[in-house]
Parts: structure tokens; C-alpha cells; sequence
């Protein structure tokens, strides 16, 4: 790109500013004691300074595509005395991160997506303060592109092209292949014992799919799965696995897991996300390599693993890297995108081990070194038991099909994760093949579990309020003062609120009587994955407890909900005037017989036809809902009535809840 196409960051003045120490350094000033940016001995005109902890904040209006930096200690301070991690955010999102840069080390280059973007901040933390001369030298910004010119990078070892897609992919969990041509069979075999065997619902399966889609493309579109196409820059072989390691910078994931398309998954992979929640946020998980501790250092697995010469340890190693005890096999990892996007930078900031890797062509794993090579500089390995990445190609196994399941065992212990590696490709040969003849499995889920997500955020708001702030929800007692839950498990009466709105497909919902929020919440959690998904509730009383729990709740979900101080017959006809329709209704103000049937009336003009009208208390003692439910009954409206049932266990106090579909049939009660 020509350099009038490009913004030099340094030529921006930002609008906020924070430096552990002196001042802001701008245009290759240090900003301290007259001194100048000076980096392997050479002065950048074009740079920044920030002494850590530091943070810089720029208006960029959405104008700019990408980022683009080196970063570095300035040459001032001793080699090894400092440290610090640098990162990139877009609007408050991580797009780039370079953790652990050493004072003496060359520049290290780092880079993220701005696409879209109103305010750019650049981030330097630091465990070692004192001389912690942090700096960013030539800064650029380039120009977004037209919407619909693809922007591609390569991977961190230009392994491939990347066509980033037009919208980035968001998600809260992403697992993410490889495949190319003649891997389509055992891709399909992978993702269809991923959706039967993973409990990964709601996971955004992505496959990258390196030269002519034609095989894999139908693959991908079997499952539900995202392909991000690649072009690849030299020839098809195991090291284009390096795709992965930059995946954090095409998909924009809380926790993500990578897998090779030569895995068989016949067990629960929830517990790898679950570590990650468990471990520091650089932390990358993956199994030991051949399953075992046969290799005693990294230094030990560059000569005997990955065939180096004796020398190669003391002119690619470090001592500390050298000695690092744990050498993994990249078939299976996984990271948070803090943790992805550094391994994304320290990789492509190796150059002598890059030139070693390409050294040896018929040495086609050496990818996984540098690999290795990253976790030990970042320190961020952890070990995953080896059943998620059981390597045939040194191991052997027993697969059966037992109670309409997939097993695998090892010497009497379960199995995973089937790696068909090396000479593994071989064995088991009568298992290949039994998910790929699938031809109609259960695709990928299009949203997670938003239920789950709500009673968690629901049962940590309870336990700081106490069951009485369940009073006048589903849960709440006749006599309106606390709540009685008979199953906190599930809590079912939510959960069929939850799933009626979710099943019947609503968008749009409306609720009167808001109170603490609980059921606005609870039906929030049915819509938030739908494009529009909106949650109304009208209510001229406002309670503080209801914006604390919705606050608990993800930044979508609370997106999701729209509280109206209104009572519910103005806000319903004023919503009326205005052309508004929705999906469903609750109905949960006052529980009269008058109050119920005028809010009736309005609802289903307000409803869509055949949509669901819900009304809560249709059994409370204390009210008159009963009278309105037999005028919806003479008015044509069939009416089902829930949770009256004179055998069983009561889930709710006999308040009830009666459902009526929005058309009218002139029949009786159901």
C-alpha cells in the first residue's frame, strides 16, 4: 500500500491519555529528559512512548481497516531488566497482543483489525516497573476497504492467505480445523463425533479451507460450519496447521479450541473450556507429545523430535526455553483470544527459528516447534490429560458402540479424543467413516444456551437478596411477600416461560407488570439470538433490584430489554398507536378481572395472529383473573390452563398460568 494511503499514529493527537512515568512521547520523543526513541541502535522518528502502565485512546471514527506496529523496549534500558505486554483494542475489543517483550529484544510486530472501529487504544502493562521504556515505533493506520473487496493477511509462518470474512465472526466459544481437498472424508467423520460426542452446543464451528472448496465446502455446510477460505502460499502439507495459530485474528471468541480434522471425538470436550475459566488468561492447553514425557525438554525435543543438530540448541534455544519441561502436540489446543493473538505475534516475530523450520522441508512438523517454541518464551503452557488427544501414532486404543454411543478406552481408562496421527492413519480402519455416511446429522447450533446463562445470573442476584426478591415473579407466594422454589435446579416454571417463547419463535415479546424483572429476564435470555429480538415491559413503578439483575446480565441480553415507566394500558395503546406488533404477551400487572380483560383487548391487536398471549395468577386466590379467562372463553379464545394439575409436586404456590393462542376458535377449554 503507498505511504499516502497510510496514517502514521504519531500525526493524531489522542484524546485521552494515562503513562506510568513522565510524559506522553510523541513523533520519537521518549518523553523524558529530552531523550529520543532508540531501538537496536537505531533512532524512529515515527514512534510512541508510553511507560507502563500506560493507555492511549484515539478517535478514529470507523474510517481506518487495520493497525499495523513494532513494538519494543527502548535501547536505554538494560537487556532482560524490564518486560512488558502490549495489546490493541477496538472499541473495547482485543484485536492484537504481544505479551512478555523483553528489553533488548528486536521489535516485535503486532497488528489487528479495526474494521468499523470509533476509538483505538493501545495498552502497555508491566509486572517489572522501574525502566520500563515502552514504545511503539512506526504506528499505521490504514484505510478501511469497500465492503465488498475481501482484506486478507497470511498466517504467522505465511503459510497461507487469509480471506478475512466481511463481518467478523463473534462468538462466546469457537472451534476451528484445517481441511483441503482429499481431507474432506475424515473432516466429515470429525465435526459429525464433535456435534454427537462434544457438548460444544452453541460453539461456532469454523473450518478453514485451504485451496478449492469444491470438496470441503459441502462438508462444512453438513454441520453448520463457517468457512474462512485460504490460498495456500507453499505447498499442501502438515505445517499449514499454522492457520490456527492465527485464528484469533479472524474470529473474535471469548475461549477457543483447535482441533485437527484427524480426530475422532467420542467424549465431553466441556471441560477444556472450563479450564480455561480456571487458568491465567495467556494460558494454552494441549496434551503431551506421544502422551507421554518421553521428550524432557524442549531443548531434548529439538534434536530427537524435530531433528536439529546439538548446536541448534544454543542458537535457536534460549537457556530458559531450553529447559522448558513441557513439549506438546498441537492436534488439539486451546486458548482465550488474548492468549491466541499473543501466540499469533511471538510467532511471527521469530526469525532465525523460521529460517531453521524452512531448512529442513522433509522435517514437514517443525511448524509445531516454533509452536512449542511460543509457549515456552510466554510461559503459558498448561497440560491437558491425555485423553484429549490420545496419538495413535505411539498409542493403541479400543473403540466400541455401546448404548447408542461411541467409547474409547486405553488400559481401562476413557478416551476423549482419537488422533489418527502418523502411523495412526492406519489403524482402525472399520471406524472410519461411521459419522461421514451420516447424511442428515444434527447441525451446529445457531445460539448457545441462553436459559443457562440467565439462571446463573438470576441464582447470584437471589443470593444476595433472598428468596423475597422472587415476590411477585413465578416464583413469588400468594401472599406477594417472598418466593418458594421447590426445584433450583432448573426451575422449571422459568424454564417453561423460557422455552415457550423460544419454541414458538417469537422476536418480538411484550410484558406488563415489570417489578424486579425476573420474567422480562427470563424471556430475553428466548430472543437475544435473534436478529431484532426485543423484550418490552411496561410497569409506572421502578425497582432498583431490577437493574442490578439486568445488568448481571450479558451485554446482548440486556441489549434485548426495554423497560417503559408506564402502566400497562397506556403503554399497550400508545405501542398500539404507534404500529407496533409483537410475538407473545405476558400479561402480570394487576390481577383483576376489569384490569385483565382491558389489557386483553389490547393484546391481541398487538400480537400476531396465532401468537402466544400468556396471563400469570390465573389461579390466584386473592385476584379475579378467572372472570377474565371465561370472557377470553366467550370470546372464541381457547384457553389452556398450566400447573393445576391435583396430582404431583407443585412446582409453583397456586398462582397458575393460563396460555391462549392469539385466534380465534370458538372452542372450550383444552
Amino acid at each position: 500500500m503507498q505511504d499516502s494511503q497510510v496514517t502514521y499514529l504519531d500525526s493524531l493527537a489522542p484524546f485521552e491519555v494515562r503513562v506510568g512515568y513522565g510524559d506522553f512521547g510523541r513523533g520519537g520523543d521518549l518523553g523524558y529528559e529530552g531523550k529520543h526513541v532508540v531501538v537496536q541502535g537505531r533512532p524512529w522518528p515515527q514512534a510512541l512512548s508510553t511507560h507502563a502502565p500506560a493507555r492511549l485512546f484515539f478517535k478514529i471514527g470507523g474510517q481506518f481497516g487495520s493497525f499495523e506496529a513494532l513494538v519494543a523496549l527502548n535501547d536505554d534500558v538494560p537487556p532482560g531488566l524490564s518486560s512488558a505486554d502490549f495489546s490493541v483494542m477496538a472499541d473495547g475489543r482485543l484485536v492484537a497482543a504481544a505479551p512478555g517483550v523483553v528489553a533488548g529484544e528486536p521489535p516485535r510486530p503486532i497488528s489487528g483489525d479495526l474494521r468499523s472501529a470509533k476509538v483505538l487504544e493501545l495498552a502497555v502493562n508491566t509486572s517489572t516497573w522501574d525502566h520500563c521504556h515502552a514504545v511503539w515505533l512506526d504506528p499505521r493506520l490504514f484505510p478501511a476497504e469497500a465492503d465488498d473487496h475481501p482484506r486478507t493477511i497470511t498466517d504467522c509462518l505465511d503459510r497461507a492467505e487469509i480471506q478475512l470474512p466481511l463481518e467478523i465472526p463473534h462468538a462466546e466459544c469457537c472451534i476451528a480445523t484445517v481441511a483441503s481437498a482429499g481431507f474432506e472424508s475424515l473432516l466429515d467423520d470429525m465435526l459429525g463425533s464433535l456435534l454427537a460426542n462434544g457438548c460444544c452446543t452453541g460453539a461456532l464451528l469454523v473450518v478453514f479451507c485451504v485451496g478449492d472448496p469444491a470438496a470441503v465446502a459441502p462438508v462444512a455446510a453438513k454441520y453448520g460450519a463457517r468457512i474462512v477460505h485460504c490460498k495456500p502460499l507453499q505447498p499442501v502439507a502438515v505445517s499449514l496447521k499454522s492457520i490456527l495459530y492465527s485464528v484469533g485474528r479472524v474470529v473474535e471468541a471469548r475461549r477457543f479450541l483447535c482441533i485437527d480434522a484427524d480426530m475422532l471425538v467420542v467424549g465431553d470436550l466441556q471441560p477444556v473450556f472450563a479450564l480455561l475459566d480456571a487458568c491465567p488468561n495467556a494460558s494454552i492447553a494441549a496434551c503431551r507429545e506421544e502422551n507421554s514425557r518421553k521428550y524432557r525438554s524442549l531443548g531434548d525435543a529439538i534434536q530427537r523430535l524435530y531433528l536439529g543438530d546439538p548446536g541448534d540448541v544454543r542458537t535457536i534455544l534460549g537457556k530458559g526455553e531450553a529447559a522448558y519441561p513441557l513439549v506438546v502436540n498441537d492436534g488439539l489446543f486451546a486458548g482465550s483470544r488474548a492468549a491466541l493473538l499473543s501466540l499469533d505475534s511471538t510467532i511471527r516475530a521469530m526469525r532465525e527459528p523460521r529460517e531453521w523450520m524452512d531448512a529442513r522441508p522433509d522435517v514437514p512438523w517443525r511448524n509445531q516447534f516454533l509452536f512449542n517454541l511460543a509457549l515456552a518464551k510466554n510461559g503459558c503452557g498448561i497440560e491437558l490429560h491425555a485423553a484429549y488427544n490420545f496419538q495413535l501414532n505411539r498409542r493403541e486404543v479400543r473403540i466400541s458402540r455401546d448404548a447408542g454411543r461411541v467409547r474409547a478406552e486405553s488400559k481401562g481408562e476413557p478416551v476423549r479424543v482419537v488422533h489418527f496421527n502418523g502411523d495412526g492413519r492406519n489403524k482402525l480402519l472399520e471406524w472410519r467413516g461411521v459419522y461421514a455416511r451420516v447424511a442428515d446429522p444434527l447441525p451446529a447450533a445457531s445460539a448457545g444456551d441462553g436459559y443457562t446463562v440467565f439462571l446463573n445470573t438470576l441464582r447470584a442476584w437471589v443470593g444476595l437478596h433472598g428468596l423475597k426478591a422472587l415476590a411477585w415473579s413465578f416464583y413469588g407466594t400468594a401472599d406477594a411477600r417472598t418466593g418458594r422454589v421447590a426445584d433450583a435446579g432448573t426451575m422449571p416454571l422459568l424454564a417453561a416461560l423460557h422455552y415457550l417463547v423460544r419454541s414458538n419463535g417469537c422476536v418480538r415479546v411484550l410484558e406488563t407488570g415489570t417489578a424486579r424483572g425476573v420474567s422480562a429476564a427470563c424471556m430475553a435470555s428466548a430472543v437475544t439470538h435473534r436478529e431484532g429480538g426485543r423484550v418490552v415491559t411496561f410497569d409506572p413503578a421502578h425497582y432498583p433490584e431490577r437493574d442490578e439483575l439486568w445488568a448481571g446480565l450479558p451485554e446482548a441480553m440486556r441489549d434485548c430489554l426495554e423497560a417503559r415507566l408506564v402502566g400497562s394500558l397506556e403503554g399497550m395503546a400508545a405501542a398500539l398507536q404507534s404500529g407496533e406488533r409483537f410475538d407473545a404477551a405476558l400479561l402480570d400487572s394487576i390481577h383483576t378481572a376489569e384490569h385483565v380483560w382491558a389489557e386483553f383487548e389490547l393484546a391481541r391487536q398487538l400480537v400476531s395472529p396465532g401468537g402466544l398471549i400468556l396471563i400469570h395468577d390465573a389461579s390466584y386466590a386473592a385476584g379475579t383473573v378467572g372472570r377474565a379467562l371465561a370472557q377470553v372463553r366467550a370470546a372464541g379464545y381457547g384457553v389452556v390452563r398450566l400447573w393445576t394439575a391435583e396430582q404431583g409436586v407443585r412446582e409453583d404456590a397456586g398462582l397458575g398460568l393460563a396460555v391462549i393462542e392469539n385466534r380465534i376458535q370458538g372452542g372450550k377449554d383444552s
